[in-house]
């Protein structure tokens, strides 16, 4: 039978591997970038290593506590809305406190970890444990057209483009149709292309 010592070693052998040399944890400071009306965290993915989190969850907490929609475009992060550096380095703070830090010693050496319905912050270092709420990704949905690339539509010329086209609506949704070019007239259109607010098509026999 194997000693204590020894039944005591195999079970530290078997313990995730956790960060006791003294380095000091430090969260990078988000590389932030306005385009548009987005807001780019072009070191997100390095900020999600550091914090050992996926970066579905951490972008997830984001789109929630600013209220808009937020997408994963690796190694960046964007978040729909003119959000200021200031404004994430806090937030990511806070994510920080809540999601990564043991309550009990303080440290980084943290997992999640599904529990039945709960998800649990697990510290590797002292065995606390602690439930947390998971923040679901924030996407921005794709608008609805009526039309759809392949299909043939019947379509009322209602007025003619500078270029010749026929132009007709479908459900208030412009399209313009080659080789349809007399007001009042309907024709079998077959989509061919779809661009923001408008679709392009072609007479159909």
């Amino acid at each position: 039978m194997e000693s204590y010592e020894a039944l005591l070693a195999r079970a530290h052998e078997k313990l995730p591997p956790v960060r006791t040399g003294g380095e000091r944890f430090q969260v990078p400071e988000p590389d932030v970038m306005t385009d548009g009306k987005n807001t780019v965290i072009r070191n997100f993915q390095e900020i999600c290593s550091v914090l050992r989190r996926d970066p579905a969850h951490v972008i997830g907490y984001l789109a929630k506590e600013f209220g808009c929609p937020g997408v994963l475009d690796l190694p960046r992060g964007v978040l729909k809305s003119r959000l200021t550096k200031e404004q994430i380095a806090g937030r990511i703070r806070d994510y920080t406190v809540k999601y990564v830090i043991c309550s009990e010693c303080k440290r980084p050496d943290t997992h999640l970890q599904k529990e039945g319905r709960f998800m649990l912050l697990v510290c590797e270092a002292c065995g606390a444990q602690r439930p947390v709420t998971v923040r679901k990704v924030v996407t921005p949905e794709k608008p609805k057209t009526p039309v759809v690339v392949g299909e043939v539509y019947r379509l009322t010329i209602e007025d003619v483009g500078r270029r010749g086209d026929g132009v007709a609506k479908k459900e208030g949704f412009v399209i313009f149709v080659t080789g349809a070019n007399q007001r009042g007239t309907t024709v079998n259109a077959k989509v061919t292309k779809v661009l923001g607010n408008n679709a392009y098509a072609v007479v159909e026999p």
